[in-house]
């Protein structure tokens, strides 16, 4: 799996008016943070969730998004998937308990800090935890809240993981939807 992806433009693209015009060749994509999927939610409505989660992990501005082809969007999009979108949807029900060492520690400050985070242990969600994440906001928003509540870290952190991190634990959550069903025979 490839750690950055570079997109360069068929043509350049330009932006932005007299002093702020700017030109764009390319752009750079990386591994995208639980932050940088919230980010993208929130703007989904108005943009789609592609264009902003580009604009967002690549740093340049959604106007060069909206002038790329749509080619080089599904190319993006194909990368930015690559690591671990699969992992939200599990192929089998979740057990009570999992810990998960994360691929990418997240580490906020230099100091041993609560915001400091190697692993994650998770467990099956309380209704009172499935409550509070529904009113965080979207399919995301509800993913990061649920993570601290259920790991017992800040949202500071789980908005820090790593693309693979975050969806890991997502898909653990989602697998109690799978055990609900097999539970009651399909």
């Amino acid at each position: 799996m490839e750690s950055t992806k570079t997109i360069v433009f068929r043509k350049p693209i330009t932006v932005g008016q007299d002093e702020g015009k700017k030109t764009y060749e390319s752009l750079q994509l990386r591994e995208p943070t639980a932050a940088e999927y919230e980010a993208a939610e929130k703007l989904s409505l108005e943009y789609g969730m592609a264009a902003p989660l580009i604009a967002g992990v690549s740093g340049v501005p959604l106007d060069v998004v909206d002038q790329m082809f749509e080619s080089q969007i599904n190319e993006a999009e194909d990368f930015l998937g690559s690591f671990g979108a699969n992992l939200v949807s599990p192929k089998k029900a979740s057990a009570n308990e999992l810990k998960i060492s994360l691929v990418a520690p997240v580490k906020l400050t230099e100091d041993d800090s609560a915001l400091n985070v190697s692993t994650l242990t998770l467990c099956e969600p309380t209704n009172l935890q499935r409550r509070k994440s529904r009113e965080a906001g979207g399919p995301v928003a509800q993913a990061i809240e649920l993570i601290s509540l259920n790991a017992h870290i800040p949202k500071a952190s789980v908005r820090a993981m790593c693309a693979r991190d975050f969806l890991a634990a997502t898909g653990y959550f989602n697998g109690f939807q799978l055990r609900r069903r097999t539970d009651r025979g399909g």
